[in-house]
């Protein structure tokens, strides 16, 4: 540091030196005038504009490439500033220094940032509590949410105790709204519905324009069943709730239904099945309406179709449901 401030204080005598001589015209000669390592030459005839125009020439010459010198990186903000000390100068570069061969260090803080930016756009995902596995028992009312069935639809009373739903929710995904606490759900799942008839010698069969059926009592049926397989996408949203353990969630709102297939089933004493494929005029598609809860990974839920199952003037106007529990992956 002393040797710079006795470096720029003869400069500076050097340079006022040349000017008076310049502005009083003296006469030098070819004389070279050496001060501290700086050769200024001054020509027989010297003006103010000539010594000016050599000064400028002489200080750019000073200018030093930078070169292997102690450097000191700073962080102010989004700011990085390198300042280079060679010994005789100290330089400061906030732009491209990073571009520079002569700095092969990188930054420290890069892979930091880097993760920091990972973690916020990781922590703003939202875990939804759909995708999983679900099984429920199934049911159907009247259109006054009577469960008991009026004497022409008697034929269809189900054991509920073993008509049951499968759901295979494959995917879901979280769309973030507040805080990771409340999102939009959707994906996609399979679900299968059995209904099994209380009247086991039930036989469904597909009529001209609408839903029959008759009793064969000659086959002694042990199991008669309807079983409509259904692609399901949901649209849910989802509250959670933080605990100290897993998370507190509840999720309300409908699942589109679309019928992939359907059949009846009757199976005899010996083991003997008698499928029977067809639509059986059942509703093609649908929405329920769905509510669902639960801690961690265990909850439960329950559907109501908002269509009838079977279609209108077609069949019997019943709308199923379904109460269960579910296992989310």
């Amino acid at each position: 540091m002393k040797n710079n401030l006795l470096f720029y204080s003869i400069l500076i005598i050097n340079l006022a030196s040349v000017n008076i001589l310049a502005q009083a015209n003296v006469l030098i000669g070819n004389d070279t005038l050496t001060l501290s390592k700086i050769e200024i030459e001054v020509d027989d005839t010297v003006t103010q504009n000539d010594s000016f125009s050599e000064i400028e020439s002489d200080l750019d010459s000073m200018k030093e490439k930078k070169k292997d010198s102690d450097t000191t990186r700073i962080r102010i903000g989004k700011m990085k500033i390198a300042v280079i000390e060679d010994g005789k100068n100290i330089i400061i570069d906030k732009d491209d220094w990073d571009n520079d061969s002569d700095l092969d260090e990188d930054w420290t803080w890069n892979e930091e940032d880097s993760d920091s930016k990972h973690k916020k756009h990781k922590s703003d995902r939202f875990n939804p509590h759909w995708a999983g596995f679900a099984m429920g028992l199934n049911n159907y009312a009247t259109s006054d949410f009577s469960t008991t069935l009026p004497p022409e639809y008697r034929y269809l009373d189900l054991n509920t105790n073993i008509s049951y739903q499968v759901d295979l929710n494959l995917a879901d995904v979280g769309l973030n709204i507040v805080k990771q606490r409340v999102g939009l759900v959707t994906g996609i799942g399979f679900r299968w519905n059995n209904y099994k008839f209380s009247n086991t010698n039930l036989v469904l069969s597909k009529g001209p324009d609408s839903l029959m059926h008759s009793f064969d009592s000659t086959k002694n049926y042990t199991k008669s069943k309807l079983a409509i397989t259904y692609l399901t996408i949901p649209a849910l949203i989802e509250f959670q709730i933080p605990t100290q353990g897993e998370v507190l969630y509840l999720a309300v709102g409908v699942e589109g239904i679309l019928k992939l297939d359907a059949h009846s089933k009757n199976k005899d004493k010996s083991g003997y099945k008698t499928k029977n494929n067809s639509d059986f005029y059942i509703t093609p598609y649908s929405w329920d309406l769905t509510a669902r809860m639960g801690y961690g990974n265990f909850g439960i839920y329950a559907d109501y179709h908002m269509k009838p199952l079977f279609k209108e003037n077609e069949g019997p106007e019943l709308y199923p449901f379904c109460v269960g529990v579910s296992l989310n992956f």
